[in-house]
């Protein structure tokens, strides 16, 4: 993926939180980022809007969530 588009997806988490380091195996809920469920969703959609993509919900379901997966499904997702 290009790392513009890492940086892309980066910058949205960071606007949740940005005392957190970033790596792809940092969880996105509580125990990590720190997201709750809304803000999961919020983040999302902000990629979806960001992208022009449509990412299923099912990534909402990945447990446990992590930056890494986010990027993957966004990265599927782009390469469609």
């Amino acid at each position: 993926m290009p790392e513009d588009t890492i940086e892309r997806i980066h910058a949205i988490l960071r606007a949740r939180n940005r005392h957190v380091e970033l790596h792809p195996r940092l969880l996105l809920g509580t125990d990590g980022l720190g997201l709750d469920s809304i803000a999961l969703v919020e983040v999302l959609l902000e990629c979806e809007e960001a992208f022009g993509v449509v990412i299923a919900t099912e990534v909402l379901a990945a447990s446990p969530l992590t930056v890494g997966l986010l990027i993957d499904a966004v990265q599927a997702r782009v390469q469609e």
